[in-house]
């Protein structure tokens, strides 16, 4: 028993201060974007690897599902990281690095936004769709662990947890989720016009 309380306890002293990150100035410039994103109806993509696509596709669901107000316009959300065939297809043919990008240039809208999720900050398909959005006038949501890697450098908004613990990184990625789906779903039951269908 105290064994595993002494694990929890350390768990918890490396990984709960790393939501505090939230409290900063990345939180109402990353909603901001969100929200003129949706005023203009433009799609905000969400990709990642591993854990990290497992987060991208929870939040696809928190933002398309959960930021729902009937009768108020909805949110167009699009997760990279969803379509087995299309991600196999790709990294057979094109090779893994383009599995992100490749989907991006067939839906690509102008001022469109891509939340990159990467606890290295360094997965190069991550870091391929951020340059590609930059290089098209988009805006990028990074969220990143370790050191931050290249996708710090290229993502207009940024939320680093300085953590090399993948599961520590990774809980504080998916707080974005909550909190972004819950804030954007007050404004859109507040401010949020009215939908036509």
């Amino acid at each position: 028993m105290e064994q595993t309380d002494a694990f929890v306890a350390q768990y918890l002293n490396q990984t709960l201060p790393l939501f505090n990150e939230y409290q900063g100035p990345a939180f109402a410039e990353a909603t901001k974007i969100l929200i003129d994103a949706y005023l203009a109806r433009r799609p905000v993509f969400i990709c990642g690897n591993g854990g990290s696509a497992g987060t991208s596709n929870h939040m696809v669901n928190d933002l398309i599902k959960g930021t729902v107000v009937d009768g108020k316009l909805r949110l167009k959300v699009v997760g990279l990281a969803d379509n087995m065939s299309t991600l196999t297809a790709y990294g057979n043919d094109c090779g893994y690095q383009t599995v992100f990008v490749e989907q991006l240039k067939s839906l690509w809208e102008p001022d469109s936004v891509l939340i990159a999720i990467s606890a290295s900050g360094n997965s190069e398909n991550v870091v391929q769709a951020a340059q590609f959005t930059r290089k098209h006038g988009g805006k990028t949501i990074a969220l990143v662990g370790f050191s931050g890697g290249k996708l710090k450098e290229v993502a207009d908004v940024n939320f680093h947890f300085k953590s090399h613990n993948y599961g520590s990184v990774e809980d504080a990625q998916l707080m974005f989720s909550h909190l972004s789906s819950q804030y954007l779903r007050s404004y859109i039951e507040n401010k949020g016009p009215a939908s036509t269908y």
